[in-house]
C-alpha cells in the first residue's frame, strides 16, 4: 500500500533515535537537516551520531525512555527484531509516529528519498519496497530541477504577495505568477519585480 505524502514541520520538535549505527546516523542527519531536536539512545554509537545529536544517552533502551517522554517522532535502528517490535508497540500506545529501519511492517511513517533546495522539498517513496527505485527517481529529479530552484521559490513567494496586493482576480493572479515563473526558469530573475496584470 502506498504511503500518504504528508509534509510536517519538525523544526525544534523532540525526536528520539534509538541506535547509533550507520542507519541511525543517516536518519539523524536527515532529521537535523530539518531542524529536529534529536535525542539519541545507544550503548554504542558512531562518533558523528553522538556529535550531531542534541542529547546522547550511552545506555540500552528501556520502556521508560518512551513512556515518560513526549517525542514527535521515533526512529528505531537497533537491528534487533524483538526490541524493534517492543519499541513499535510503545510508540503505538502513545500514538507517536515511528520508523523502524528496514522493517516496513513496523513503520507508521517512512523516510522518502529527498531532494532539497532551501524550502523546496521533493520526496520520493517506493512504499518501502525498493529504496533503489526511490534513489534512482531522486537522481532523475535532481537532474531536471533548475539549480537555483530555492532562489526562484523565495522570489516567487515575495512576488506572490505583491500580486495579491494588486489584484483580487484569481485568473489574473495565476497568469501573472505563471509568466513570472516562466521568466525565472529561463534564468532572468530581476529585482525590479514589476507586475503586469
Amino acid at each position: 500500500m502506498a504511503y500518504f505524502p504528508m509534509m510536517i514541520n519538525i523544526e525544534s520538535k523532540p525526536v528520539l533515535v534509538i541506535g547509533g549505527n550507520a542507519e541511525g546516523l543517516k536518519k539523524i542527519k536527515v532529521l537535523k537537516d530539518f531542524g529536529a531536536e534529536v535525542t539519541l539512545i545507544a550503548l554504542e554509537a558512531f562518533l558523528e551520531a553522538k556529535e550531531l545529536a542534541d542529547k546522547y544517552y550511552e545506555k540500552c533502551f528501556e520502556d521508560i525512555d518512551i513512556n515518560e517522554s513526549d517525542f514527535a517522532l521515533i526512529v528505531s535502528a537497533v537491528n534487533d527484531r524483538e526490541l524493534d517490535k517492543r519499541i513499535y508497540e510503545l510508540a503505538q500506545e502513545k500514538s507517536i509516529p515511528i520508523n523502524v529501519v528496514d522493517d516496513v511492517e513496523l513503520c507508521t511513517f517512512i523516510f522518502p528519498a529527498i531532494v532539497q533546495e532551501e524550502d523546496v522539498v521533493v520526496a520520493v517513496s517506493s512504499g518501502g519496497k525498493s529504496p533503489f527505485v526511490a534513489k534512482h527517481i531522486k537522481k532523475l529529479i535532481q537532474d531536471i530541477l533548475p539549480k537555483n530552484i530555492g532562489e526562484i521559490n523565495n522570489h516567487m513567494g515575495e512576488y506572490r504577495q505583491k500580486v495579491k496586493q494588486q489584484s483580487s482576480n484569481q485568473k489574473q493572479r495565476r497568469e501573472a505568477l505563471k509568466q513570472e515563473f516562466d521568466r525565472c526558469i529561463i534564468g532572468n530573475i530581476k529585482r525590479d519585480d514589476s507586475i503586469v496584470l
